[in-house]
């Protein structure tokens, strides 16, 4: 059991960047938070069907390492799920790693939280493209803030109607749960 946690923590540090900063803590003590979002696409450039919307979250999400029970539940969509909405909703529940105050009661799930390196541009993660710059400036404002993130750097921006002159460019660390080697283990048998 040590062996693999060891082996789990080495692959962990060997991902690290060598540009992090060392006097920053890279384990954090951590419980699985609830959160909802309720989020409203409102661009000019692309317009998507509620099916797309949804895949393109859940993408951003699982780029950032929410727990797999994630749940998005399509708004506005009442002519199809295929169809090209005008202004499509979408209600979010995830569970991110969030570090509780000292005393608190009812924190959730303990997690190792461990701080993660992400970068938001175009292709990163894979299938994100220019045309999405107003989805992900939207998930920069509304999603982005119920996860504990720390040195943000870069920006988004956006033209409406043009593909070219936008700018997807968004790199910072991320706090992540890892899975405990005793669950790992549960779910091989």
């Amino acid at each position: 059991m040590a062996s693999r946690a060891g082996i789990v923590m080495c692959a962990l540090l060997a991902a690290t960047p060598a540009l992090a900063d060392e006097t920053l803590p890279t384990e954090e003590a951590a419980a699985w938070t609830k959160h909802e979002v309720d989020l409203q696409y409102m661009g000019f450039t692309t317009r998507y069907t509620c099916g797309g919307l949804r895949s393109k979250v859940r993408l951003l999400l699982k780029h950032l390492s929410v727990r797999d029970d994630v749940k998005i539940l399509e708004r506005g969509c009442e002519f199809g799920y295929q169809r090209v909405a005008d202004f499509p909703r979408l209600k979010i529940t995830f569970y991110a790693p969030a570090i509780p105050e000292q005393g608190a009661r009812d924190v959730g799930e303990p997690v190792l939280g461990v701080w993660k390196p992400v970068v938001i541009k175009r292709n990163s993660p894979k299938g994100l493209e220019m045309g999405d710059c107003e989805l992900v400036e939207i998930f920069r404002d509304r999603v982005l803030p119920k996860f504990l993130t720390r040195s943000v750097e870069g920006d988004v921006n956006c033209i409406p109607h043009q593909l070219v002159g936008n700018r997807i460019n968004l790199r910072f660390e991320v706090l992540t749960g890892i899975q405990s080697v005793d669950a790992a283990r549960a779910q091989t048998y």
